[in-house]
């Protein structure tokens, strides 16, 4: 009865995970060159806004063009009131 243990014993302890340990972790060595940045920007540079137009800057804008027009047309200013009228 000897031999059957001694056999038991043995395929038991085969049987059994043996414990590993896990193998050194290696820091990366830095590259010598730069990497190239990425197609998302995540920290974008500061822009200031432009200030908007006046009124009266816009109206000035407006009747330089119209001179600068060769071909003669007509306003319709009742009709561009009631569209642009909200503004």
């Amino acid at each position: 009865m000897n031999k059957v243990t001694t056999k038991i014993d043995e395929f038991v302890q085969m049987s059994e995970p043996k414990p590993t340990t896990a193998p050194p972790k290696t820091t990366p060595s830095p590259s010598t060159t730069p990497s190239r940045p990425g197609p998302i920007r995540r920290d974008k540079p500061a822009v200031e806004p432009k200030p908007q137009a006046k009124v009266e800057d816009t109206v000035n804008r407006f009747m330089e063009e119209l001179k600068k027009v060769s071909k003669p047309f007509n306003l319709d200013l009742k009709k561009l009131k009631q569209v642009y009228g909200n503004y």
